[in-house]
């Protein structure tokens, strides 16, 4: 679990008591202080740490066995067969042409061969939700990336890391990949609603 995550969940348990003791001025002051400062190194780490000093993060290396849309990828991690949902992303269905389309040719351009996969969760469909990092020297983040292109959209109620926000009113801002035009694609959450409804 995220601690970002965990911070939000201890939070709602204390704001609802459940039987615990209230919540007093210092722990709320310790909650806040300790709330900063995740937010600030999962904001800025990148810029701060050299990468020379970081800590290699845990997560199993995987073999790319198929890339099926924009957010969705099958990987061979040792002898298992995982098919991933990337984290806090939603790509354009492959209905949706050519957004679909242009969004998975775009995760194939920037996956390598071999890549890590960091589980967040799993989704009610049984997939494992995760970030996916080249394994280049210098690693890639791709779940982001495909949110910088443009070839994605930030999925605000399964996301809470604020660099896909901030990635995403970029790419806005540029016009780039599917905010270059109005429409369903910019909200595939919508149009699978529409779709099965």
């Amino acid at each position: 679990m995220r601690p970002q995550t965990f911070l939000k969940q201890y939070l709602r348990a204390k704001l609802r008591g459940h039987g615990r003791s209230p919540l007093t001025p210092r722990s709320a002051l310790a909650i806040a202080v300790i709330g900063l400062a995740l937010w600030a190194v999962d904001r800025w780490s990148g810029d701060l740490i050299p990468s020379a000093w970081k800590l290699p993060f845990s997560g199993k290396d995987c073999r790319v066995e198929k890339i099926s849309d924009g957010d969705t990828m099958n990987l061979r991690c040792g002898a298992q067969l995982v098919k991933v949902r990337l984290y806090c992303i939603d790509a354009p269905e492959m209905a949706q042409k050519p957004w679909g389309t242009r969004s998975r040719e775009h995760l194939q351009s920037i996956t390598t061969p071999t890549v890590k996969l960091v589980k967040i969760d799993q989704d009610q469909y049984g997939r494992t939700v995760g970030e996916i990092y080249t394994t280049d020297a210098e690693p890639r983040l791709l779940n982001l990336e495909m949110v910088e292109a443009g070839q994605a959209a930030v999925y605000e109620q399964y996301c809470d890391s604020p660099r896909y926000p901030s990635a995403e009113r970029e790419a806005r801002a540029a016009k780039r990949g599917i905010w270059s035009r109005r429409g369903e694609h910019q909200r595939p959450w919508d149009y699978r609603r529409r779709s099965r409804g």
